[in-house]
């Protein structure tokens, strides 16, 4: 039992970071998807080589979590975009009885300037654990630094061509890209002092129960990343999204030691 929990509590901050490519499924597919009364919007402008992440004020989605029907966390994303900067945060908690006995409360954050990756920042408190980290992008002169305040840390990566991503603006950067059903996509991401490649596999599609919609059609996608950081390669994380203009992220679910946890989104705020 004690394995479960700790296997449900991974997942708690699992979704801090999934929760930021919950965001890009939902928009990700459809280029500058804003959602109003249920339908779609597409009003991207391309800017040279730069993706456009975000094309809304501010967006906000708030998530519930369940292990074998029982209700054990919440998460709240929010993504604002003001003059080319856009901010991601996002907040995952434990529920009180969880809390009783270890606490889960992580908070991450991204920040994007014009297209590219400026900085990342996560702090976790998760029972006696406690980490506070941030990177550093500057891909015009090719470095990266990291930072482990706690373990008073700092490295310097030089020479490094191209873009590499956080594992937040990373899936961010998905809602650029295009999917189709049995591929996979590749990023490549900067993550706990490391460089890698992440993968997002787009299974197929399946009928599942939307709360309020009934039976509709969904695309299930599979993020894998390969990390011994942040984003560990623990447990089968699938997610399901609708196969519509919204892709919007219906469920996320991971099976652990008994039974699974899933999360559900359950409401969304928007302003234009």
């Amino acid at each position: 039992m004690r394995s479960a929990v700790k296997r449900v509590l991974f997942f708690l901050l699992t979704f801090v970071l999934l929760s930021g490519f919950l965001y890009a499924a939902a928009v990700a597919f459809v280029p500058d998807a804003r959602f109003s009364g249920g339908i779609v919007h597409s009003t991207r402008s391309k800017r040279g080589d730069t993706p456009d992440l975000l094309n809304f004020t501010r967006e906000k989605f708030y998530y519930d979590i369940y292990w074998i029907g029982i209700y054990v966390g919440s998460a709240v994303l929010e993504g604002v975009n003001e003059n080319g900067m856009v901010k991601i945060t996002s907040r995952a908690h434990s529920a009180a009885f969880l809390s009783n006995f270890y606490k889960v409360e992580d908070f991450a954050e991204s920040k994007v300037k014009d297209g590219v990756p400026l900085n990342f920042r996560i702090r976790q408190h998760e029972g006696r654990y406690r980490s506070d980290k941030e990177t550093k992008f500057d891909v015009r002169n090719g470095k990266i630094t990291y930072f482990d305040y706690l373990k008073g840390l700092k490295e310097e990566h030089e020479g490094k061509r191209g873009v590499f991503w956080d594992v937040i603006s990373g899936f961010y950067f998905l809602r650029t890209k295009g999917m189709e059903l049995e591929k996979t996509i590749f990023i490549n991401i900067f993550d706990s002092n490391k460089f890698l490649n992440a993968e997002v596999n787009v299974l197929g599609k399946e009928k599942i129960h939307f709360e309020g919609k009934g039976e509709i059609e969904a695309i299930v996608v599979k993020p894998i990343l390969k990390s011994d950081g942040l984003f560990q390669n623990k447990g089968d994380i699938r997610i399901w999204l609708s196969n519509d203009g919204n892709r919007f992220p219906i469920r996320v679910e991971t099976k652990v030691p008994i039974g699974k946890v899933v999360a559900e989104l359950k409401k969304v705020e928007t302003e234009k």
